[in-house]
């Protein structure tokens, strides 16, 4: 039997409710429901009655649950056996990042690894959300707008994109239509990342005249006058040839999250690493917002 079932369970038996269980665990409140029931279905039995007030245990989630906190107790003794390991904030912490380049992780990184020297960053560029799932990564930082319910997510803020082309092919271009500009797009791995279905959904007619995965490689392209795209201002240069069409009016809505596995949620690496990326990068993210 999975013990994350039963921990889900002790959270609904506790809190008499999917959403106070969901606030407790750091996670939606699907999942708490699809834990149940998977719960339930291996054991066979029904653990609680669905009232219109929350969640009554059963004579049977009774008995669980006496099983269950024993269970617990069990397991955090084992657990405080190895807490001032994990307390020293020592070991090796598996970061996976978008592989397209769209986020600088670096200077973070750096006054991560100055605050906390003694843990060992491994950081990997890829798109797939299954590396959390399969635990080949600690942490993720990821861009969409829809994080994966069975994982601990928890958002950093909302990563400011624009339409951007160069000075000089703007006033080329003069006042036109955006379905008349010439258009480069980027995709990630991850096809949740794929400018162009989103592009396509808002100007139907875009003439696409350049299609790559590397967002350096596209900011560069944008940036020397091959026409205009969607990029984030956090990643310009300090001289850059770049001028927004219309800022005020069209500004895309792109999430930045933190995904973590539920079973690690506790571990004290990523804890202060979750900690320390919505101080700094979250931070940052509503600095831009509010300025």
């Amino acid at each position: 039997m999975d013990w994350g079932h039963l921990e889900y369970f002790l959270a609904v038996a506790r809190t008499g409710s999917l959403s106070g269980a969901a606030k407790q665990l750091g996670v939606n409140h699907s999942t708490v429901a699809r834990r149940l029931e998977k719960l339930e279905q291996q054991l066979n039995v029904r653990l609680f009655d669905r009232l219109n007030n929350g969640y009554r245990l059963t004579d049977d989630g009774l008995a669980l649950k006496e099983h269950a906190a024993q269970l617990e107790r069990e397991i955090n003794q084992i657990q405080g056996v190895f807490s001032g390991s994990e307390a020293e904030l020592r070991g090796t912490l598996k970061i996976s990042k978008p592989s397209s380049g769209l986020l600088n992780l670096a200077p973070l990184l750096v006054a991560f690894h100055h605050r906390y020297p003694d843990i060992n960053l491994v950081l990997s560029a890829g798109g797939e959300r299954s590396e959390i799932a399969r635990m080949e990564a600690d942490v993720a930082i990821r861009l969409t707008n829809n994080p994966p319910e069975a994982l601990v997510a928890r958002k950093l803020g909302q990563l400011p994109i624009n339409i951007f082309g160069n000075r000089a092919y703007l006033e080329r271009a003069g006042t036109r239509s955006l379905d008349e500009y010439d258009w480069l797009v980027w995709h990630d791995d991850d096809s949740l990342l794929n400018m162009e279905p989103a592009l396509k959904r808002n100007i139907p007619n875009a003439r696409i005249v350049l299609r790559t995965d590397s967002y350096n490689e596209l900011f560069e392209a944008v940036n020397a006058g091959m026409g205009v795209s969607l990029l984030s201002p956090l990643r310009f240069p300090k001289t850059h040839q770049l001028q927004a069409v219309s800022p005020a009016l069209y500004q895309f809505d792109q999430g930045v999250w933190l995904l973590s596995h539920p079973d690690l949620r506790n571990r004290e690496r990523i804890r202060v690493f979750r900690d320390f990326m919505i101080e700094q990068l979250g931070g940052a993210l509503t600095k831009h917002w509010n300025t």
